[in-house]
């Protein structure tokens, strides 16, 4: 069950879960991007863009910045920073880890990944989304579902494809 970006970006609107960029630099960020990592972007990444996602509940995205008045600032993370990983930072957990999505799914809806500081970034730990989508969805709920201790699983009744992700295993099985 894929849900589109724009979708999950507006059900976060109306459940005020979301905030957006100030200006919506979204063309001069999906060109930069797709200069830097010298390839075409997936259509969700683009679609991601162009919602001009800034953060989701406590989580903030991972977006090139520019500067009317002195172009391309500096960031912390940059969008090769998971190339090695077949992947692209999209948010941070706040701990110097991030969410990537897969850059490697070919024709396929990329999944998104978590990708361990830890570990330095080889490979995905688990599956966080089957789709960038439903990632939104899912992570808009995660604090508040570790805090009220929701059941195990309960990513599955949002992203019921959440354990087909081809290159990591739903968390509960990442071990």
């Amino acid at each position: 069950m894929e849900i589109r970006v724009a979708e999950a970006v507006q059900r976060l609107v109306k459940s005020g879960s979301i905030e957006r960029t100030r200006a919506n630099h979204s063309a001069l960020i999906i060109q930069h991007v797709r200069e830097q990592l010298g390839q075409e972007l997936p259509p969700d990444l683009s679609d991601f863009y162009r919602e001009c996602v800034a953060r989701v509940g406590d989580f903030h995205a991972i977006l090139p910045v520019w500067s009317d008045r002195v172009g391309w600032r500096p960031t912390a993370v940059k969008p090769t920073d998971l190339i090695a990983a077949q992947a692209i930072p999209i948010f941070s957990d706040g701990c110097g880890s991030f969410f990537g999505l897969d850059l490697a799914a070919g024709d396929a809806t990329p999944a998104v990944y978590f990708f361990d500081h830890e570990d330095e970034f080889r490979s995905p730990q688990w599956a966080a989304g089957s789709s960038l989508g439903t990632f939104l969805l899912l992570l808009a709920d995660s604090d508040r579902a570790h805090r009220e201790g929701w059941p195990p699983r309960w990513e599955l009744a949002i992203d019921p494809d959440l354990e087909k992700c081809p290159r990591a295993p739903a968390i509960w099985n990442a071990g």
